[in-house]
């Protein structure tokens, strides 16, 4: 019966799941995202390094495509393929740090793939993205990312990974440089951190909605909007038990 029961729940999410992807793609629902300011200001912060020629710093954590934190390094991986579309294309590419190997590669092919989309392939450099410290050498890489960020003129400082206390570091640089900062981990302590420097900041799972916000991807806006609803749906179910259970 439990088997069931779960087959049937399943069953029931995939198709909400298909109708609302269809209903988005047909332009028949336009979901209203929850405003989130760490996204809301990345838009932001964008436009203007483009105009006034400056680059975004995006540092995108210790934690590989492998193992338990691997999600918050593909998500951060995708904001950063958001964020240098435009700068790509007008000849301002972010400049990226990066604390673990496997990251390395990954971000200059995507970066490398934004410049030939843009025509501009003949600029493209392997530097753009620059291999700070291994993994475990934390503070070793805090000390080398707040180093890149003195050193260059950015418009905005985008910490977004799995970070630790370490992260006081490269947020202290970006507020001595009085820039824009946005930050996203999903690691309580480099979050309870953040929040003394920045209100733009994305914790945990809102790093994986960055398809949703910043691209408008429809399977990702079917999927947030899905995420709400059953969210709504388990609100309401254990309200109505805790009732029935108060009231027998």
């Amino acid at each position: 019966m439990n088997l069931q029961i779960t087959l049937a729940i399943i069953v029931i999410v995939v198709l909400m799941m298909l109708l609302l992807q269809q209903r988005i793609r047909a332009g028949r629902s336009q979901p209203v995202l929850r405003p989130l300011s760490g996204f809301r200001s990345l838009k932001q912060q964008v436009a203007q390094a483009i105009e006034t020629g400056s680059k975004l710093h995006v540092s995108l954590g210790q934690a590989g495509l492998s193992g338990p934190d691997s999600p918050t390094s593909i998500a951060a991986n995708q904001i950063l393929v958001s964020l240098a579309k435009d700068g790509c294309a007008s000849g301002t590419p972010p400049l990226v740090t990066i604390g673990e190997g496997t990251l390395l590669p990954l971000a200059l092919t995507q970066i490398r793939a934004l410049y030939e989309n843009a025509g501009r392939l003949d600029q493209f450099n392997t530097h753009q993205a620059i291999f700070v410290a291994a993994e475990t050498e934390s503070f070793a890489y805090a000390g080398g990312v707040a180093a890149e960020i003195y050193q260059n003129k950015i418009a905005s400082n985008v910490l977004v990974g799995r970070f630790g206390p370490e992260v006081a570091f490269m947020a202290e640089a970006g507020r001595q440089k009085q820039v824009e900062q946005v930050i996203g981990s999903n690691n309580p302590v480099a979050l309870a951190v953040a929040t003394a420097v920045t209100d733009n900041i994305l914790i945990g799972e809102e790093l994986l909605a960055a398809g949703a916000y910043l691209e408008e991807n429809p399977d990702q806006l079917a999927a947030v909007q899905l995420q709400d609803i059953l969210r709504w749906i388990i609100v309401l179910a254990i309200m109505t038990i805790a009732i029935i259970e108060y009231f027998t």
